[in-house]
């Protein structure tokens, strides 16, 4: 691949032209083995539905863009690294408790699971293949993405410096990316929905509630806002601060200007202590309308299936965890640091709480 001419000057009055990606001439397409299955079942004329899904599928050759030495002249190439394994199952239950006339009631729930790891990254370390400026990383045994971090042990109540693990389990305070291992769970134990529709007449009811357990989020912008003091606005988490010699219910280490105290040599460190349970149940849509017998305007004419509805989006959510929004999806830096890491937030806004009304109608 070259870049544009148009877009690199010129050298000796003509345009220039030079290769951006390196070439890897034994590329090939990625390989899948599938394995899915499902089952059916359905009492009471379908009044009650039961479906249970399952998948299997194995990849090999699997793409990723891993990092060469910089004397090629590049920093990354293309090449079918990877094995992954991805399998999971789905439960879903549909049922129609009341189907009268003037009442009906239907619930739809469902439960998911899914499991991903990598079996095998060939040749290449996890710092080969990696996530962006967040340390996750592809660790073999381990989802795609997996938080790649020092462990974080506690606060010393003496000076209110922060403690670490070394890779051996010993408390130290420093701050070694040598240190680093895998830590968290990039994806939920479970997740899935659950609607109720109900219908009372002429007025019909929708409420949908979605759901995640068992995922950890890695809160990016924290390690600049509860962190060593920089430039950046605080947040209200660091009055969780140690402030006095002998605390021991300290969340977060000192107030410093100086890496150094907090054993480092950037001020942004990547630790788990950064990594929260990323748990939620949300409130996602309600709704409401209401359907008006025919309107006749003239003999002749009628106005029909008049619907008046509203509805509201994001109105309540449950969660324990401290950032903006728990059900992640923001923008990264390049497609790699998206692909890479699944469970990273960093500044992202959380999704708007919306309002819409409706009328709809047929002539």
């Amino acid at each position: 691949i070259y870049s544009p001419p148009s877009e690199n000057g010129t050298y000796g009055g003509q345009p220039i032209s030079y290769p951006v990606q390196l070439e890897n001439p034994d590329l090939k397409w990625e390989e899948s083995n599938n394995l899915d299955l499902g089952l059916e079942l359905g009492f009471l004329e379908n009044r009650y539905l039961f479906e249970i899904s399952y998948y299997n599928k194995w990849s090999t050759d699997v793409l990723l863009n891993v990092q060469v030495p910089k004397s090629t002249g590049f920093a990354t190439y293309w090449d079918n690294v990877a094995e992954v394994l991805n399998r999971g199952i789905e439960l879903s239950f549909t049922g129609r408790f009341f189907d009268g006339e003037k009442f009906g009631w239907t619930s739809i729930f469902n439960i998911a699971n899914n499991y991903n790891e990598i079996t095998s990254i060939g040749p290449y370390s996890e710092d080969a293949v990696s996530g962006g400026t967040n340390d996750t990383r592809v660790v073999v045994g381990y989802p795609i993405g997996t938080n790649f971090l020092v462990r974080f042990s506690h606060v010393d109540p003496e000076n209110g410096r922060p403690v670490y693990l070394d890779i051996n389990g010993e408390e130290t305070y420093t701050w070694d990316p040598a240190n680093r291992v895998p830590v968290g769970s990039v994806l939920p134990k479970v997740y899935g929905g659950f609607t109720n529709n109900f219908r009372l007449g002429n007025w019909s009811f929708s409420l949908l509630i979605t759901y995640s357990l068992g995922a950890n989020i890695y809160d990016s912008s924290s390690k600049r806002q509860l962190g060593v003091v920089t430039d950046w606005n605080m947040r209200t988490e660091i009055f969780q601060r140690w402030t006095t010699p002998g605390q021991t219910d300290a969340v977060y280490p000192r107030l410093t200007m100086k890496k150094e105290t907090y054993g480092a040599g950037t001020p942004w460190i990547n630790t788990d202590l950064w990594l929260k349970k990323g748990d939620y149940m949300r409130f996602k849509v309600f709704s409401v309308a209401y359907t008006f017998p025919q309107v006749k305007v003239s003999r002749s004419y009628a106005i029909k299936n008049l619907k008046i509805g509203a509805s509201v989006t994001n109105f309540l959510t449950f969660t324990n965890f401290e950032g903006l929004d728990p059900e992640i999806a923001r923008d990264f830096e390049n497609p790699t640091d998206r692909n890479m890491s699944p469970n990273i937030t960093y500044l992202t806004p959380p999704q708007a709480r919306t309002y819409n009304i409706s009328l709809s109608m047929t002539f």
